[in-house]
């Protein structure tokens, strides 16, 4: 591809060099070795250029195809090299304009296509990108990064089952092309098909033993696949002496093909200037992978709560939820669940079951940016009813971090008064940040907001502030231990009734590790 307009090049060279054999003036002659003097400079430049590129100096061989394109506006290596850089940076609208340069320059170069149509799909523009896909195809039907391409835009489009069809047609055609088992292994994965995926890694293992994708996915799918172990520890105090300490403890196994289990655990003590009580309970779940990046999750268990006075009681908890992937970049949840209220010691002595239901979506709309959002709806046994919604925007400002608005709103039908916190409307507005920073399997996330919110329908508004931090080491496959904490003055951060101000604290300590078996 790289050849043809160093071809063109030299060409016009050549043809500027009759044009000054046919003119012989001392001032014409000057002019054209001004003129000859930039393509001269260009094979100079394009091959510090390539080396940088291919030495992966990025940065150098950005500098250096730009002064080529200085020179020469139209020159497609350049061009095609920028557009490809601008890609990995993250600058996708920047690189298809590239792309569109170049496609104007040579429309019908299959490598800039290919390209071309990676970076619409990475866009979310996987109908351009198939379609692009489909004319490399139509000229040459069996190139492999072409076949991949197409089934994976597909697949990042949300249909699934017509991706790994194109998958299995292309390895028809291409049985030991590891691109092409890499790219299967990963459809099955989002359709919950983790046994039969880690076949397909491990033949892309197998037919190219070096290559770190195939590695990485096989790795992630045994992960997957096997048995692990987690535990956490939890503690919280407010401001008005609720406090509580908790431990829950989780083992989830493969039951088969599309079915994993688990078994959970847990323990609570809770305590106020008054009261204590205490919680504990188990129960299993079981998650079905349905088909076309679908699963179904539903779960049983039992919650015994020992107040400080009054009857002991023993009521069931159950969920029910399901899962899909409409996109890559895009998941919808809706859940049910039924849980005792049993958050602090004087909601021990009740006896209130909660029944809500969850609906909950999160999607990127391009690289860096994030927009999620849910709503709930919560029955009290007591007759009460909760509503509550909430919406979050975070986007890419800096290498790590996000920037966004955050908002919540919440109300009960009434306020019994009966111990828990039930606003006729409650609302958040915070601007928020979050930065991530990742290195050698350790991990830290902050994040941090400040607002407003306001207490009961008519109140005044209050200033609202959260401040969370985390400290994570990873290990192994999928091993991780995390310290995890928070504190805010957000006034719903608890459910214990009173009246809450800007002097309100609540603060969480926790830790968390996981272990494969």
């Amino acid at each position: 591809m790289a050849r043809a307009p160093e071809a063109r090049l030299w060409g016009d060279a050549r043809s500027v060099g009759v044009v000054v054999r046919m003119a012989a003036t001392a001032a014409r002659a000057a002019g054209v070795l001004v003129l000859l003097a930039v393509p001269l400079a260009l094979p100079a430049q394009l091959p510090g250029a390539d080396s940088a590129f291919a030495k992966g100096d990025y940065a150098r061989a950005r500098t250096a195809y730009e002064r080529v394109l200085v020179r020469d506006s139209v020159n497609t290596r350049a061009l095609y090299r920028l557009a490809i850089l601008d890609s990995w940076d993250g600058q996708l609208v920047r690189s298809l304009a590239r792309f569109t340069r170049l496609r104007r320059l040579d429309a019908r170069d299959p490598d800039i296509m290919v390209a071309h149509a990676q970076v619409l799909a990475w866009a979310g523009r996987t109908a351009a990108s198939e379609a692009l896909y489909d004319s490399v195809l139509a000229r040459f039907p069996g190139r492999v990064d072409a076949l991949a391409g197409r089934a994976r835009a597909v697949a990042w489009s949300g249909d699934l089952d017509r991706a790994e069809q194109l998958w299995r047609d292309a390895l028809a055609l291409r049985p030991d092309s590891a691109e092409l088992l890499i790219g299967i292994a990963q459809t099955l994965y989002w359709k919950g098909q983790s046994a039969l995926a880690e076949s397909y890694a491990t033949r892309a293992r197998e037919a190219a033993p070096g290559d770190r994708a195939a590695r990485d996915l096989e790795r992630l799918l045994r992960a997957a696949l096997r048995a692990e172990i987690a535990t956490g520890v939890d503690g919280a105090g407010d401001s008005d002496n609720n406090d509580f300490i908790a431990q829950d403890g989780t083992v989830t196994g493969s039951l088969g093909a599309d079915y994993r289990g688990t078994l959970r655990v847990g323990w609570r003590h809770a305590t106020d200037p008054l009261r204590h009580g205490t919680s504990y309970g188990a129960g299993g779940s079981v998650i079905a992978a349905v088909g076309n990046g679908a699963v179904v999750r539903a779960g049983l268990g039992v919650r015994r709560i020992e107040p400080d006075s009054g009857p002991s009681r023993t009521p069931l908890t159950a969920e029910l939820g399901l899962g899909v992937r409409p996109g890559r970049y895009a998941a919808v949840s809706l859940g049910y669940s039924r849980a005792p209220f049993d958050e602090t010691a004087r909601l021990m002595r009740g006896d209130l079951i909660l029944d809500a239901v969850d609906l909950s979506f999160d999607v990127s709309p391009g690289p860096g940016w994030s927009v999620s959002g849910g709503a709930n709806g919560t029955w009290l046994s007591d007759g009460n009813r909760r509503l509550a919604a909430v919406a979050a925007v975070l986007g890419r400002v800096l290498p790590g971090l996000q920037l966004g608005p955050f908002v919540r709103v919440m109300g009960y039908r009434e306020n019994p008064g009966t111990g828990y916190f039930a606003p006729d409307r409650f609302s958040v507005l915070e601007a928020r940040g979050v930065y991530l920073w990742q290195r050698s399997r350790w991990g830290v996330r902050l994040d941090g907001g400040v607002g407003t919110q306001q207490v009961f329908a008519g109140a005044a508004h209050q200033t609202e502030w959260h401040f969370g931090a985390s400290l994570s080491r990873g290990w192994g496959a999928n091993n991780e231990i995390a310290v995890v904490g928070s504190i805010t003055n957000s006034a719903a951060a608890t459910t214990t009734a009173g009246v809450r101000s800007e002097g309100f604290r609540y603060r969480t300590l926790g830790l968390r590790v996981r272990q494969g078996l």
